[in-house]
């Protein structure tokens, strides 16, 4: 994607690298503000139906819901997601400072030379 020292491709890759970052983040921020959301409603549903379980026993029986449970894989892979784009986008920086680093000690290297001469 990034093999060769043209800036254009480089900028691409950053902007690129910086959406797909945030999109992950979004879409993981909405997933875990879906599982909270259930786990409320089936708490809710919960207290209405059954008025001789403890606290407790409600949540505990809201944490293990079919659909909790749905969303709370649902919010690993959206983890998972977020972490592989958030690596790429330190990748593209990583390979930004290495070529920023290169081009110091190449300018540094020419001024000795210069002086040498």
């Amino acid at each position: 994607m990034m093999e060769d020292f043209n800036p254009n491709k480089i900028a691409e890759a950053k902007m690129k690298a910086i959406k797909e970052y945030r999109a992950a983040k979004r879409e993981r921020d909405r997933t875990e503000r879906l599982l909270e959301y259930q786990l409320d409603q089936t708490f809710i549903n919960l207290k209405f139906n059954e008025l001789k379980m403890s606290v407790e026993d409600r949540k505990a029986r809201a944490r293990t819901d079919d659909t909790v449970i749905a969303l709370r894989v649902e919010l690993e892979k959206a983890q998972e997601i977020m972490d592989d784009k958030y690596a790429e986008l330190e990748r593209v920086n990583t390979k930004i400072e290495f070529m920023l680093d290169a081009n110091a000690t190449n300018r540094q290297e020419m001024k000795l030379g210069g002086l040498v001469t």
